[in-house]
């Protein structure tokens, strides 16, 4: 397969033996999935290049992993350092930080791997770029949504290399503008722990149970299944640092259930609510956990080697331990139910569902909220190593216009190599 390379005439260069090479990888995936969830996760990929480009992260780790494209402002041992893996647009939302805060914020890191910073940004300029096509955005606005991405990294690097707790800082609504405050004011006013209750749950003789029967979204658990999972729980929370204590009773679980059509990328993978009451006096004493299946992330065969040797050092064995980690290095004020567990042969991440867990709405997403979410992705890179904002910055400020600029041209060709995948992709048929 020829690398993907930015094009001399603005177009992907057609390489008569890609589609196949697409198909194969997507079937190489998805082969572990049972085939009702692949068939399920298949269909929403199919609905838009969008959706396509969230379920194929591979596809964009195997062109640009190892591009000579990350040389001019990275591709170092200084740029390397804990990132998301998976930073498109709708991987950023609103939910409630450890302190109560409303805040907005990158919110998965399933996919987190030690890699350049760039693979990120381009990432989250690739997506703009598609995401802005699917509203009918024209071109020039296109381009514009991925600059101001760049915009934003860099003016926020900026601030984090001359003011250390700059990248500490919350985005809440006193520090976002235009379209992402008007949203997180709607979110405040809209969402809150009744509203997850009454959208997940239903009295069951004086206590919340989960709705199950009649629903899309949850399935029940076999008896044995659930029975082995509660217990395993109990071993999770004694592992929890924010509450020290010899024999902890945090919580109790009050039921147990199967979440489905919970992501694209991750469609198909083990995940389980847990309905638990939270031991103590609180206002809010019902909680959801989430317990999410962890593999090997879609960057990894693609990754250089030295990326794995360190990944693997900072976050030892298994995939759950990989992807807290990476939220632990990356986050501002990491989930404090944040844990993994063995279950079943599986590794999983524990976390709390938010109450105010919220994607911005496609229409909404403009040049300003891309701006901002390039100027939190800035803080979250910096959060992750401590040298980066001062190499980052000596790198690009010889030329922060080309920067831009590369930013957008990037994100703009492989918008255009995602939608003529979208099309090979098409033509896939489930078993």
């Amino acid at each position: 397969m020829k690398p993907f390379d930015l094009p001399d005439d603005g177009k992907p260069t057609p390489s008569p033996d890609r589609p196949e090479w697409v198909r194969e990888r997507i079937r190489r995936q998805d082969r572990p999935l049972e085939p009702r969830f692949r068939k399920a996760k298949w269909s929403l990929m199919a609905r838009s290049p969008f959706f396509f480009f969230r379920g194929s992260n591979g596809l964009f780790w195997a062109d640009l992993a190892r591009s000579p494209l990350l040389e001019g402002f990275g591709g170092g041992k200084g740029t390397r350092l804990w990132v998301s893996g998976d930073a498109h647009c709708d991987n950023f939302g609103s939910f409630t930080d450890a302190t109560g805060r409303l805040v907005y914020d990158l919110t998965d890191f399933d996919d987190g791997i030690v890699a350049d910073y760039q693979m990120d940004l381009w990432r989250l300029a690739a997506s703009l770029v598609l995401l802005g096509r699917g509203t009918g955005q024209g071109a020039k606005t296109q381009y514009r949504m991925a600059y101001e991405a760049a915009r934003g990294y860099w003016q926020e690097l900026k601030s984090c290399r001359w003011y250390e707790n700059v990248r500490h800082g919350p985005w809440d609504e006193e520090q976002s503008s235009g379209s992402l405050r008007h949203f997180l004011s709607h979110v405040r006013d809209h969402y809150g722990f009744g509203k997850m209750l009454e959208r997940w749950t239903k009295d069951g003789k004086g206590v919340p149970r989960f709705k199950i029967p009649g629903s899309k979204d949850l399935e029940a658990l076999p008896r044995p299944l659930a029975k082995e999972l509660e217990k395993t729980l109990r071993r999770y929370a004694g592992d929890l640092k924010p509450w020290p204590a010899d024999k902890p009773r945090l919580f109790e679980v009050l039921d147990l259930a199967r979440r489905l059509n919970g992501g694209i990328g991750s469609e198909g993978l083990r995940r389980f609510y847990a309905l638990v009451r939270v031991s103590g006096k609180t206002e809010a004493p019902y909680r959801i956990l989430e317990i999410k299946e962890q593999v090997r992330p879609g960057a990894w065969d693609h990754l250089p080697k030295r990326s794995r040797r360190k990944t693997q050092e900072l976050a030892g064995k298994g995939q759950a331990a990989r992807a807290r980690s990476a939220e632990e290095a990356l986050a501002r004020q990491p989930d404090p139910w944040l844990g993994v567990l063995a279950l079943g042969g599986g590794d999983f991440l524990v976390r709390e569902r938010s109450p105010f867990k919220a994607v911005m709405p496609p229409e909404e997403v403009d040049e300003v909220a891309a701006r901002q979410m390039g100027g939190i992705l800035a803080r979250a890179h910096c959060r992750a190593k401590d040298s980066f904002a001062r190499k980052a910055f000596d790198l690009i400020r010889r030329d922060k216009k080309v920067f831009r600029r590369r930013v957008a041209d990037i994100a703009l060709a492989y918008a255009d190599q995602v939608e003529a995948d979208f099309k090979a992709f098409k033509t896939l048929k489930a078993d």
